[in-house]
């Protein structure tokens, strides 16, 4: 069901801490000092689908960010039987029934919900202000993908200086990062391996698995580690084990 309308203006979003680039961005868009947040987000979907630059983008994705994680949900679930847009954001849940692939910017404010894999790359930002839920996620290069819930997949893997992070859980088969990438969990990564490899973080209060194994200059830490260790190279693995 919907929810009410949120009415927007720059009181609102002073007194709720907003920067002063997203106060100069409603003004400007915005002279009535007035306008609906799902309107808001429409806007900058747009602004973020059609500009090539990457400090435009990168601002904007962040004024939407903002705005998701600090106001209720108030549209209907949105659900998509194929990605085709390369800019989603949507101030509900997002129920895609394909997978996703290359530089993808999705936003939601509720749980986004992949029936496929997801391989993301370049500097693509995927953002679920619930859980994130999927058959596999693969993110390289710069790509961010954050919940401020839980991720639930059956493979989770990082490349490059790729960043996945969950609020509460990560629940899955394989945990693997390589490269400079990382991993965190802020309470538990529950998986069956979890592996790091080159100069890669991954990190929980707590790790329940069979196997941590670390390899190379990386490191995994945790408050407490339930699982079978292994360490080569100058990896480093903190916690303590039971």
């Amino acid at each position: 069901m919907q929810e009410k309308e949120i009415f927007l203006s720059l009181d609102i979003l002073a007194e709720m801490g907003a920067s002063e680039k997203l106060l100069e961005f409603f003004k400007k868009k915005y002279p009535n000092d007035s306008a609906p947040i799902s309107e808001v987000l429409s806007d900058l979907q747009k602004v973020v689908s059609t500009t090539t630059e990457y400090i435009v983008y990168s601002d904007y994705i962040g004024y939407a960010g903002w705005l998701i994680l600090h106001f209720p949900p108030t549209q209907e679930a949105l659900v998509l039987n194929e990605l085709t847009e390369k800019v989603i954001i949507h101030n509900g849940n997002i129920d895609i029934k394909s997978g996703i692939y290359g530089e993808r910017f999705i936003i939601g404010n509720g749980d986004v919900n992949i029936k496929g894999g997801v391989y993301v790359a370049s500097y693509a930002y995927i953002l679920a202000n619930g859980n994130i839920n999927a058959i596999k996620i693969t993110a390289d290069h710069h790509a961010k993908i954050s919940a401020k819930g839980n991720i639930d997949v059956k493979n989770i893997t990082a490349y490059g200086e790729a960043a996945i992070s969950a609020a509460e859980t990560i629940d899955a088969k394989n945990v693997k990062a390589y490269d400079h990438s990382g991993i965190l969990a802020n309470k538990t990564i529950d998986a069956k391996n979890v592996k790091a490899y080159g100069d890669t973080r991954i990190s929980a209060e707590t790790i329940d698995a069979k196997n941590v194994k670390a390899y190379d200059q990386s490191g995994i830490l945790a408050v407490t580690i339930d699982a079978k260790i292994s360490v080569n190279g100058q990896a480093r693995i903190h916690g303590e084990v039971i």
